[in-house]
């Protein structure tokens, strides 16, 4: 009897560290690697997008990755993660739609009445400054894709400007506008902005060299409504 049970314990005693090693190779999970196209995002912006479906903060070995290509996105992760991955990028990896922007260049002082064409502007014009009177002196549209750069002319009576920005999507109806510049005959300005779907921002204003006038660059990015 004494015997049977010291033979007993021992082979527990084998068996159990076993048993115990094997339970840490079960416990970490298979990785699988897969490389992602995008078309219509940023593959960093991509990257971004689906950063939470991969644990890099597992035990070592077992980390997820992701490398970021022109393009393309590889991604080290469980292929259930793998799948969720895929499934938001063919949820936002989609056409959108061109980015669409009306500059007016609006002259102020030098008159009196008011222009119809910059109503929704002048009232705002009149609140931040005191000049005399406002009125158009030149305006453009353009349509630009999402991460472009603008590159147009505005024509003013007998001057030109050339506008150049870069544009690029920030949110659901929403764009922002870097190294804005304008410049032409003794004008010359410069700033970076975010702008909503149907609002009008000023962009900043020069003063002409021959004191009759000052310049305001603003800038309405065109919405639905607007299209109608």
């Amino acid at each position: 009897m004494m015997t049977t049970r010291i033979r007993a314990l021992a082979l527990m005693g084998l068996t159990f560290p076993t048993l115990a090693m094997g339970g840490c190779d079960l416990g970490a999970p298979r990785l699988e690697t897969r490389t992602f196209r995008v078309e219509n995002i940023r593959a960093e912006e991509a990257a971004r997008m689906v950063e939470p479906y991969v644990y890099a903060e597992r035990q070592e070995g077992s980390g997820g990755l992701i490398s970021v290509v022109q393009g393309a996105i590889t991604v080290r992760e469980t292929s259930d993660n793998l799948a969720q991955i895929e499934r938001v990028l063919a949820e936002f990896d989609v056409p959108r739609a061109d980015i669409r922007l009306h500059f007016q260049l609006i002259e102020a002082d030098g008159f009196t009445g008011s222009d119809p064409s910059i109503a929704d502007v002048e009232e705002e014009l009149r609140k931040l400054f005191r000049f005399q009177g406002y009125r158009l002196a030149g305006e453009a549209t353009v349509v630009a894709a999402d991460y472009a750069n603008v590159d147009q002319l505005i024509r003013a009576g007998d001057a030109s400007y050339s506008l150049t920005a870069h544009v690029s999507r920030v949110g659901p109806g929403a764009t922002r506008l870097e190294s804005v510049r304008l410049v032409g005959r003794n004008v010359q300005l410069g700033t970076s902005v975010n702008v909503r779907e149907g609002q009008t921002v000023v962009l900043g204003s020069s003063p002409q060299a021959d004191g009759t006038a000052t310049l305001f660059l603003t800038v309405r990015a065109l919405g639905p409504a607007d299209r109608d």
